[in-house]
Order: C-alpha cells, then structure tokens, then sequence
C-alpha cells in the first residue's frame, strides 16, 4: 500500500496530505463532513471563533466515537456470551473441535 499526495480543502484551507490512493476518496469524504459539522455548529452556537467551534466538533465527534465503540463491546460481548460459548457447549456435547473465543 503506496501513499501518494492529495490536497483537500477543509475549513477554506488547502491541505497537503499523504496517504493510501484507495482512501482519498473516503479522506475527500471526512473532509466535506468535518466542513458540514463547523459550519453547522457556527451557525447553531453563534461562535465565529474557528478555534472554539473546532473543540467543540472535536468533543461531539469524541463522544460519538466513544457510543460507538460502546455498542461495539455490546455486540461482542452478546456475540460471545449468547453464541459463541454456547455453541462451543453444545461442541464439546459432541465432540466437535472448538471456536477460540
């Protein structure tokens, strides 16, 4: 996996970016995101500061990245608990080889 430069505008800056050509276009996409939420916060709280606007898009995007990684344990911890060992149980009950969980 090569990187290559791309440039990407965010905020009304160009920026200059290395990284992976299969994810620029998933990078032009953060981008245009990250624009979207600034704008709409500026617009939302009245702040004209870029800098206070950009921690408080960071702290929701923190947040929302810390909800999904909660979900995320939720669903492997049903996945373990309500299938995974179960299934091996019914295995053993047979004699069948058993899943690494």
């Amino acid at each position: 996996m090569s990187s290559k430069s791309i440039e990407i505008p965010v905020l009304g800056q160009l920026l200059r970016l290395n990284c992976p050509e299969e994810q620029h276009e998933a990078l032009r996409s953060a981008a245009r995101e990250l624009d979207q939420r600034v704008s709409e916060m500026k617009e939302r709280t009245g702040i004209l500061q870029v800098d206070k606007v950009l921690s408080i898009v960071a702290l929701n995007l923190s947040f929302e990245l810390m909800q999904e990684q909660k979900k995320t344990h939720l669903i492997e911890d049903v996945l373990k608990n309500k299938i995974l060992r179960p299934l091996d149980h019914s295995l053993e009950n047979i004699g069948a080889p058993k899943f690494n969980s």
